[in-house]
């Protein structure tokens, strides 16, 4: 029953901020257009550059069309509510209040960044991958076992992203501001996880530098599954990778609010 009553609390932290990011209307119809647009100059982009090639890099301009919306759906997943609600309570000195709820900080904020994925992300990601399938004709999933696991991978790369964010933002316990490593997680996490090009495209030993970090299972793992480039036993293995830094990075996090914490008492008195 204890354990149920924590879930429940979380739960209405979720829907607060929910609530918070509906009332939000023009932010997300800003946030459709500026993805709409973006999808479209990378696809007259790509359509130049398949003028003279049937393949690049293993993909056909179907594919990469594919890979231009998929991508731009998985990324939507980056939201910054994160690490901008963990900077916010520490400059407003909010933070202290958490410290005095039966909650656990980590999983609190997990909670409450669901809210914003939700309506800011998964929304929007769903309307311009919608307008990708009407207008564009991209590809389904290569099969049923892709779908599946493919959709297990987006799950594991939000808890991937929502754990980076999660450390960035503890930053905020050592710096005045949290902004430039947001904006250098931003650029990082966009380039290596393939948001911006194909892995594939890249030199072999960037590519070989851009699998070893986490970065690639927040785009590049869940595009390479839907497409059918990943499968069966080297997909469930690539899963199993990405649920590795889901919780190595998510106890990292953990490691680091209890120095964090600590400092918080310090300066308490």
């Amino acid at each position: 029953m204890m354990q149920l009553s924590s879930f429940r609390k979380y739960l209405i932290l979720f829907e607060q901020s929910l609530q918070v990011a509906l009332a939000y209307r023009v932010r997300f119809f800003t946030s459709l257009l500026i993805g709409l647009i973006q999808v479209l100059v990378l696809y007259y982009i790509w359509r130049v550059v398949y003028a003279q090639e049937n393949e690049l890099a293993g993909f056909t301009l179907a594919q990469m069309v594919t890979y231009i919306f998929i991508s731009y759906a998985i990324r939507n997943l980056y939201s910054f509510y994160t690490e901008t609600t963990i900077s916010s309570g520490i400059r407003d000195g909010s933070v202290t209040a958490d410290l005095i709820r039966p909650l656990n900080y980590q999983s609190a904020r997990f909670f409450e960044s669901l809210g914003a994925v939700v309506v800011e992300s998964i929304m929007v990601g769903i309307l311009v991958f919608g307008v990708g399938v009407w207008f564009f004709k991209i590809q389904g999933p290569s099969s049923t076992e892709a779908g599946i696991l493919f959709s297990i991978s987006v799950v594991l790369s939000l808890v991937v992203n929502f754990a980076l964010g999660f450390i960035v933002g503890l930053f905020s316990f050592w710096t005045t501001s949290v902004f430039g490593f947001i904006n250098t997680k931003r650029f990082i996490s966009d380039f290596f996880s393939g948001g911006l090009v194909p892995l594939a495209l890249f030199p072999e030993w960037l590519r070989t530098i851009a699998l070893l970090l986490p970065f690639n299972t927040l785009v590049h793992l869940p595009a390479s599954i839907y497409l059918g480039q990943l499968r069966g036993i080297e997909a469930i293995q690539a899963l199993f990778v990405q649920l590795s830094w889901a919780v190595l990075l998510w106890v990292g996090g953990h490691l680091l609010w209890l120095q964090a914490s600590k400092k918080i008492t310090i300066h308490g008195g």
